[in-house]
């Protein structure tokens, strides 16, 4: 391929403490680098650090405001280049880099996405996720048989 088929709308949002601490509540992870600053500095971090399951909502919520309700998303593998602390400003960027038919009027988009402050990388992921052909289908009306994601080697 040449470059990214389509490109999705950056989001841009100031990290606070209350993100950091609350993603880590929510998704049960009382490790104290989440929300003890101290200690996070004892770690020899920044500060305190956004976890793995938030960063993880954070862009499957991105990926499906683009897709749309109806989308489905299929497999996914963030990776963590560097901490992400509070008041740092992000950037949510992504591209669609491969589309193709799936299932029951579904295609399968894949897309590379990352989480960007200035210039520097924080994270990025790479997902595929089942995208509706037309306004009235969904991700979630295939059978089992037919929901057959594809690898995310695209």
């Amino acid at each position: 391929m040449n470059g990214p088929v389509e490109t999705l709308p950056p989001k841009v949002r100031r990290v606070s403490a209350r993100d950091i601490v609350m993603g880590a509540a929510a998704s049960r992870d009382w490790q104290p680098q989440h929300h003890d600053h101290a200690h996070a500095l004892a770690m020899n971090l920044p500060g305190i650090i956004m976890n793995a399951p938030t960063q993880t909502g954070w862009l499957h919520a991105y990926a499906m405001r683009w897709a749309g309700p109806g989308a489905r998303i299929g497999r996914w593998k963030l990776v963590m280049l560097e901490p992400i602390c509070p008041d740092t400003e992000l950037a949510l960027s992504g591209v669609v880099t491969q589309r193709e038919k799936g299932p029951s009027g579904l295609d399968w988009a894949w897309l590379d996405l990352a989480i960007v402050a200035g210039a520097q990388h924080k994270s990025t992921m790479r997902l595929v996720i089942a995208v509706p052909a037309a306004p009235d289908q969904t991700g979630w009306a295939i059978s089992d048989e037919e929901w057959q994601v594809p690898p995310l080697s695209g």
